[in-house]
């Protein structure tokens, strides 16, 4: 079966969300690159869009059956194929290092159940190194989302239209990032673009706010009908406000929503006690590899 390749444009972008979509699907190996984290990483505030001509895709008969991306910037790679098409890897992976290593080098996390994965990148001269991500999965059962508020706070759905400076705000300080809030033109526009994702849905996305009506706490969710499941991506509050239980109450509210819309469970790259005490148990583990 031949495939075509063809350098990734906008117009390609939902046709990589379905075909993530389907990967997991066929198998969750690949659940840490699901379609929820193409769109997180897409629209975030850090990823170059200057390099997205560098994508990789390989089509046979207009449908996408391999791909490659780097990860926000160059330097870490994900790559895939569609059951059937395993002949593709290794142009897919020599594409991968040749258009995606930076002065260090090139960086892919595996699963470490996927034995033909790891022997494909050790024959290409890949080492394991330190650096590891781990899945964390919820399934959701009813009733299980109970959780309590400090008098005083209460959550609210994101408004794309209206929050860009709040939300800014809160993940600047939750993420105790240095310095003052950024607030140039070029910083607020990159804000303004994570908030214009496609599947951004205001009902997961959701805030904890205080009596002066302050964004505190922040809880990103993702769910895609498509899917069985959500992504939780990114939790965050700010120093003042934390030790009070509202990350786990806007995690939880957030949760309850998507089950609402259809999902049964929930994965998170994390290996915090946050989460497992939540009900999140451990899912896989994903090593990296890098080539020098």
């Amino acid at each position: 079966m031949k495939a075509l390749f063809k350098k990734y444009t906008d117009l390609d972008y939902h046709t990589v969300c379905e075909f993530l979509i389907k990967l997991s699907k066929e198998d969750d190996k690949h659940i840490n690159w699901n379609w929820a984290r193409w769109e997180w990483m897409s629209f975030h505030p850090e990823f170059d869009t200057n390099l997205t001509e560098k994508i990789g895709l390989w089509f046979s008969d207009s449908e996408l059956v391999g791909m490659t991306t780097y990860d926000h910037y160059f330097g870490e790679a994900f790559y895939a194929v569609k059951k059937g098409y395993e002949m593709l890897e290794r142009e897919i992976l020599q594409y991968a290092v040749d258009n995606f290593s930076d002065v260090n080098g090139l960086g892919i996390a595996v699963n470490q159940k996927d034995s033909h994965t790891l022997d494909l990148l050790k024959e290409y001269g890949f080492e394991k190194n330190d650096n590891n991500e781990n899945i964390l999965e919820k399934l959701f059962e009813e009733n299980g989302f109970d959780y309590t508020l400090p008098v005083g706070i209460r959550i609210k759905e994101l408004d794309v239209n209206q929050d860009l400076y709040k939300q800014h705000s809160v993940l600047w300080h939750g993420f105790e990032n240095e310095g003052d809030l950024p607030l140039d033109q070029t910083t607020l526009d990159k804000q303004s673009r994570m908030l214009s994702a496609p599947s951004l849905n205001s009902y997961l996305h959701l805030v904890a706010v205080n009596e002066e009506n302050d964004f505190v706490a922040y809880c990103g969710c993702w769910y895609h009908p498509q899917t069985d499941y959500a992504y939780v991506e990114p939790v965050c509050t700010i120093p003042n406000y934390r030790k009070k239980g509202l990350g786990k109450a806007l995690v939880l509210e957030a949760l309850k929503r998507s089950q609402s819309a259809g999902a049964e469970k929930a994965y998170v790259i994390s290996d915090s006690p946050f989460y497992k005490n939540m009900g999140f148990m451990q899912h896989s583990n994903y090593s990296f590899y890098w080539k020098k």
